[in-house]
């Protein structure tokens, strides 16, 4: 169990780093894209233009990011491949450890706002919503893309779903509430996966 959560943890750590990797200051057009990922088998309307990035096998996990950024915040989809399959039975514990590890990771004593567990098309999924003021790291990595929002409350809102041995995270970071109750909402409900 213990190296399950090293490589779920390493999961969550070289996405939200994809992210940043990825996400060249290109203004993003006001314009909803349709991406359609034929691995992943799922589609999700994004703002902007889309940015990709398939990242290198690390640690047993492939990770394909697109990003898109818009006014000051920061729109992402990660479609990630796992070695081995989790056990469904599993899955929900390790949702869960992956939910604590992004507050651990992006916020200064993040509060989870909410959280809900969802099946969506044979996929256990967890919807949550996160506060706080952006860790060290974020800062500096939001700052590296030109976007003003340091020591800013930020808001991150996830829809991160796993089934056998594949992740999908729909993730919005953003430093408006208003932002994120509208399109960073719509974007979240705009994934969909293929049956």
């Amino acid at each position: 169990m213990d190296l399950l959560i090293k490589i779920i943890k390493r999961f969550w750590i070289i996405n939200c780093f994809g992210i940043f990797v990825l996400s060249a200051c290109t203004p993003a057009s006001s314009q909803e894209k349709l991406l359609t990922s034929k691995e992943g088998n799922f589609s999700i309307l994004m703002p902007g233009t889309i940015l990709e990035e398939i990242s290198t096998p690390q640690k047993g996990i492939n990770n394909r990011n697109w990003t898109t950024l818009k006014n000051e915040s920061i729109y992402s989809v990660t479609y990630s491949t796992f070695l081995q399959q989790i056990a469904p039975q599993r899955i929900p514990k390790v949702l869960q450890i992956l939910m604590k590890t992004a507050n651990k990771t992006n916020f200064i004593d993040g509060k989870q706002v909410s959280q809900s567990s969802i099946n969506q098309s044979g996929y256990n999924c967890q919807d949550f919503t996160l506060m706080g003021k952006p860790s060290t790291y974020l800062q500096e990595e939001i700052k590296k893309k030109g976007l003003n929002i340091n020591n800013k409350l930020l808001y991150q809102r996830s829809l991160l779903c796993m089934k056998n041995n594949y992740a999908v995270e729909a993730m919005i970071i953003t430093p408006s509430s208003e932002e994120l109750k509208t399109n960073g909402a719509s974007f979240i409900k705009s994934l969909n996966f293929k049956s």
